[in-house]
Formats: structure tokens, sequence, C-alpha cells
């Protein structure tokens, strides 16, 4: 009986230094501290900065059977301490933000959402957010996306007229009120210019005279010409930014565009279809060019144009010195007065809230 008793507490020893060892080879993992607020996503008019209104987004976002609508792409990944390590998580990745509204629904953050259950912010970690619209054309321009950087191209405007917004922000959960939604100001990453040609005053233009092509043009083969392509490098969170790589200059004409004749015996506006004529239009944003932010130098870039009583002849007027900016708009009046021209440039910032818009996260 004494050896089963003394067998018994020797299996019981070991059994418990067998416990003991286990613990030290697996130490307790600290679970994850989870607030209780989900991540939510809102649209905010009021500062707009697009070429396309509120309503037109949510329309173009709003998923249809066959698939075909658009989608702002969102790129999220958080940093905390765990276990004495810092870690990063990635939260989101390509997730496409879509609008459903419900208009029995009086939460205006259900409006816009994500596929997939409600992702609940992380206390004591930091967010790095990055987005852009529209995703399905970003993903295919892109060579890196994630919430850290967006990179990729060339790019070339001569093929792609469509609005590209970018936007980045980071959160700190140790500070920010994680029950509001997490604002993204998306950014233009095009300039945009656009042409408009009238009569100089005094000056009466023949019968049926018109401008029936134009286009831009440089000069000579040199170095630093203006770029219709370019790399694209978004980057940066507290102050987010857009640097453009311009690419392959020639002397080529760019934005070709032709027509029946548009007269210039009143302010008309070029590349759109101008009162119903028809003709090739170069582009449907209400006659803007999306082009790459670069310089210009003097001497290097004209506006070339051709007249309806002239025949093959091409006029030309020089570009000053000019730098475009991304999220600028650049209006050049051309001034007519027979085979003479000159131009006139208005310089605005795409905040008009007809015409634009913000997206809040």
């Amino acid at each position: 009986m004494k050896r089963l008793c003394h067998i018994y507490f020797l299996l019981t020893a070991l059994l418990t230094l067998a416990g003991c060892a286990q613990e030290t080879d697996y130490p307790f993992l600290e679970p994850e501290s989870v607030s209780q607020y989900p991540i939510k996503w809102s649209i905010n008019s009021i500062n707009t900065r697009a070429l396309v209104n509120n309503d037109l987004l949510k329309s173009e976002c709003t998923p249809v059977e066959d698939g075909s609508n658009e989608s702002v792409g969102v790129w999220g990944q958080y940093t905390k301490t765990i276990n004495g390590q810092q870690t990063t998580i990635e939260e989101f990745v390509a997730t496409p933000l879509t609008y459903g509204s419900d208009e029995f629904d009086s939460n205006i953050y259900s409006h816009w959402d994500y596929p997939g259950e409600a992702r609940y912010w992380m206390n004591n970690a930091v967010y790095e957010f990055r987005a852009c619209y529209p995703q399905k054309l970003m993903t295919s321009l892109m060579t890196q996306m994630d919430a850290t950087i967006f990179q990729g191209g060339p790019i070339n405007t001569l093929v792609l007229q469509e609005d590209i917004l970018l936007a980045a922000t980071q959160i700190d959960t140790k500070s920010a009120n994680l029950a509001a939604p997490v604002k993204l100001n998306m950014q233009h990453a095009f300039a945009a210019i656009k042409f408009k040609v009238k009569a100089v005053k005094g000056f009466v233009p023949a019968d049926n005279e018109g401008i029936t092509s134009c286009w831009l043009q440089n000069k000579n083969n040199n170095t630093n010409l203006f770029s219709p392509s370019g790399y694209l490098v978004h980057s940066g969170y507290s102050i987010p930014e857009i640097t453009w790589y311009p690419y392959e200059s020639s002397t080529a004409p760019m934005y070709l565009w032709k027509h029946e004749g548009v007269g210039f015996y009143r302010e008309n506006t070029l590349y759109t279809p101008n009162y119903g004529l028809t003709g090739e239009e170069f582009t449907h944003n209400d006659g803007w060019i999306l082009i790459v932010p670069q310089t210009v130098k003097s001497g290097t870039l004209q506006f070339c144009y051709t007249l309806r009583n002239a025949g093959n002849q091409i006029f030309s007027v020089e570009i000053p010195n000019i730098t475009y900016e991304e999220g600028v708009k650049y209006t050049y009046m051309l001034e007519i007065s027979g085979s003479e021209a000159k131009l006139n440039l208005t310089i605005t910032p795409w905040n008009y809230i007809e015409s634009s818009y913000d997206i809040t996260m």
C-alpha cells in the first residue's frame, strides 16, 4: 500500500513539473483591447473638390447587379504594442466603399459601407488610412497600393480623362473620438485646363468664321518639355502629398480636337459639344482637360488652332511660363483678332460645391 502511495505522489509531482514547463514554453498571450466603436463612414458635401457632384458620386458607387458600379478603394492598417513588440496589422486591403442609402434609415453613417462584418477600433493603436476613387481605375494604374503609399505609372492623360481622387490620414485611438467617422479629404491627382475663345472687342469676324481644330504642342524636342504622362506617388498623412514625375515629351500634337467651326463672336468653350454642333469632342468634363501637374517654361509649349476661312493654315500662341498644380483649374481665354490672338489666364481652386465632393470615412 505504501508503495502505491509513493508511486501516486511521484506521478503527481511529475505532472506538476510538466505543467510548469508547458507554461514556460507557451507564455500567456495578452489579448488585444477592442473598443466598443465600429469604424464608420460618411460623406461630406460642404467642402467639395471634384469634377463630379455628390449625387453623381452616390449614383456611381451604388451597387448594381452586373457589378459595373464604382467604389472608393480603402487601405488601412494599425500599429500597436503587443507583448512588448510593435506590431502592424492590416485592417482594410483594397476594400470597396459603396453607397447604399436607405430612406428609412436615420443613421447617415450607414449609407456608406464596406462588405463583411463591422470592424471595431483597437484601443491604444495608431491607424493609417489611404483611399482612392475610382478604385477599379486606380488598382489598374498603380504598381504599389497600401495604407502607407500609392505609386505607379506612367499614367497617360491622352487616353485617360477621368478624375482621380486620393486621400490619406492618420488616427491615434488614444486621443481620437472613436464615435465619429474618420474624415478623408479627397485631393485631385490632376490639374485641369480649359480653353475658351472670343473676338477682341471691336473686331467683327467674317461670316461663318470659327475654330475648326485645336491642340497643344511642344515647339522642340528638348528635355523638360510639357508631358501628357507621368509617374504618380501619393504619400504622407498630416499633409498628404501628391508627387508627379513627368514622362516622355514629344512634339506630337496633344489633346487634338476637331469641330465644324466654333465661332468667336461671343465667349465660347472649346473641347465641348458646343451648342449641339457635330464634331469630335476631346472631353466630357465640362470642357476641362485633365493634365499631369508640372512646370511649363516659356517658349516651349504652344496652343495651335485652325480657322474655317484660312484653309490648312495653322495659327499658334505661346503658353507663358507656369506651374500647373493638382487640384487647381486654369482657364485660358483666347482673344481672336483676325489671324492674331492672345491668351488671358484665370486660376481657381477646385472648390465649388456644385461641381465637386469630399469623401469622409
